[in-house]
């Protein structure tokens, strides 16, 4: 197995905490905690680690009083906060928290860096060789392929920020890229490790962009790849990054070995520049190895997300409405339809609309119609698209739940449905109180439920999505010059199913005879 990469931490960019850790103490003192693996005799170096964090961001913090387990700190205008290490019981765990017990001047966004500091804790050695373990198709990959073969390759990645995409990162640093020539986009969705992460990154020296800076990210990644001497390629999941090249920067495209994407709401960003892109299009997305691994898991951890959102609801029996019949969409009606719910499903393609007929789903052509009928009490986006507008809520006679299973905050038209509505945020989202009565919950406030606050999949489903984004990067940098420019689904598929990396899944996963 190639060995975890331990790393030391840098400084953390600020960032607003993580509000999976953060909660309103005492009183309601502002304050958080954090989970992790490591020693138990690592506890004093954890609390001088997080001591100089905050005071890098916090230059006037300083140690008024110093103790085993806990570091009291005095903050700007006689403020205080402490902070605190202490090991469970059980295996290697170790807890860090930290609590505002007086702000002084530092307001709500200073308290926000303090905690942001805390938070950003690089995963531990102890982590590292966890996840390298969870995940052998993706950290075994260098050593089946050629020494240094990415090694002139300058990837930009914008994929979730999960501990999986850290063994993806080990991976393409054994295969021979430079930490300093990777760029990562940030998306900002509320990850549960989304701060260890990017503090994880920083701490290896990768530059870690917010995807709001795409633009200019991409622009500067490519005059540091050329000083270097190197070919940018782009690793995408959701359609961050060609789509911005094309109508930004589009004489910069060329210089790119072109775009390894991983989600099919990347690919439909793509629809609107026509079939000649001229770069290869790698799309691990519609390719049959993920179509035949990953969807069912992905349906499965957005329904036990659900229930972690929801845990006093009912829905054996209820009517539930699931918008799209795709590869997810389909395994999400199924998982509901196990969970004891009356499924309906729309799909605007007539050939998927009978396809879940064909599977017994009850199914509609309308949204509306289907809504008013059915009067379900949670519908589920998962078209990639704008699936869900306001006037379809006009169907609905009693409460409902709103989710979506895609990218980003688009399957659901937020903005019609809280025209005219009273708005609050509730722990499992957001709440709109529409005129007629009806009250609309929109969870994970309208981010993929799969990843809200969650990992969305267990490591050993995402391995073989993250082998195979490497596996892609590696054939485009092996064929520069003669990979064929625009979007190739066949010529994805023989490049992953001759590449051993199926075979290897199923000699883990498969029968031990």
């Amino acid at each position: 197995m190639t060995p975890p990469l331990a790393v030391r931490p840098r400084p953390p960019a600020a960032a607003p905490p993580d509000r999976s850790r953060q909660a309103a103490g005492i009183g309601g003192r502002a304050q958080l905690t954090v989970t992790f693996r490591d020693e138990p005799g690592n506890c004093e170096w954890h609390l001088d680690e997080a001591v100089g964090r905050v005071q890098t961001v916090l230059p006037e913090a300083r140690v008024e009083r110093g103790m085993p387990g806990a570091r009291v700190l005095r903050l700007p205008g006689d403020g205080e906060a402490v902070l605190a290490a202490m090991s469970e019981p059980a295996g290697q765990a170790l807890t860090l928290t930290a609590a505002v017990l007086a702000q002084g001047e530092l307001g709500a966004q200073g308290q926000g860096r303090l905690l942001a500091a805390v938070g950003a804790l690089p995963f531990t050695t102890a982590e590292m060789t966890d996840l390298h373990s969870q995940m052998p198709l993706t950290s075994r990959l260098p050593t089946w392929q050629p020494a240094g073969v990415l090694a002139e390759v300058a990837p930009v990645i914008a994929v979730h920020h999960m501990a999986d995409f850290l063994v993806l990162v080990d991976a393409l640093r054994a295969l021979g890229v430079a930490p300093e020539a990777m760029t990562v986009l940030d998306k900002r969705y509320a990850y549960r490790n989304t701060q260890r992460v990017d503090a994880h990154l920083r701490a290896q020296g990768v530059t870690v962009v917010d995807w709001r800076a795409a633009p200019a990210a991409l622009a500067g990644h490519c005059a540091r790849a050329d000083a270097a001497g190197r070919r940018p390629v782009l690793i995408d999941d959701g359609g961050y990054l060609l789509p911005v090249l094309l109508d930004e920067y589009p004489d910069l495209v060329g210089r790119f070995l072109g775009l390894v994407e991983q989600t099919t709401s990347g690919i439909a960003k793509l629809a609107r520049f026509g079939t000649d892109l001229p770069v290869p299009v790698f799309s691990v997305a519609e390719s049959r190895l993920k179509a035949t691994i990953e969807s069912y898991g992905v349906a499965d951890a957005a329904v036990r997300n659900l229930l972690t959102l929801l845990p006093q609801e009912k829905w054996e029996g209820k009517p539930a409405v699931v918008l799209g019949y795709g590869r997810i969409g389909e395994q999400v009606a199924q998982v509901l339809r196990g969970r004891r719910m009356r499924v309906a499903v729309h799909d605007n393609e007539m050939v998927r609309l009978v396809a879940a007929h064909e599977a017994g789903f009850t199914t509609g052509r309308s949204v509306r119609r289907l809504l008013s009928a059915h009067q379900p009490v949670l519908v589920i986006g998962a078209t990639g698209c704008t699936s869900l507008r306001g006037d379809h809520l006009d169907a609905l006679h009693g409460d409902c739940f709103l989710a979506s299973v895609t990218s980003r905050a688009r399957e659901l038209a937020l903005d019609e449905i809280g025209d005219d509505a009273t708005v609050l945020a509730v722990a499992a989202g957001l709440r709109y109180h529409r005129p007629g009565g009806a009250t609309i919950t929109v969870l994970a406030d309208g981010y993929p439920l799969n990843f809200h606050h969650a990992e969305s999949l267990p490591n050993s489903y995402a391995d073989v999505v993250m082998a195979a984004l490497a596996v892609g990067t590696i054939a485009l940098s092996q064929n520069r010059g003669c990979y064929p420019a625009g979007h190739n689904v066949a010529l994805t598929d023989r490049v992953l199913e001759s590449s051993s990396l199926l075979e290897r899944y199923y000699a883990l996963h498969g029968p031990t005879t």
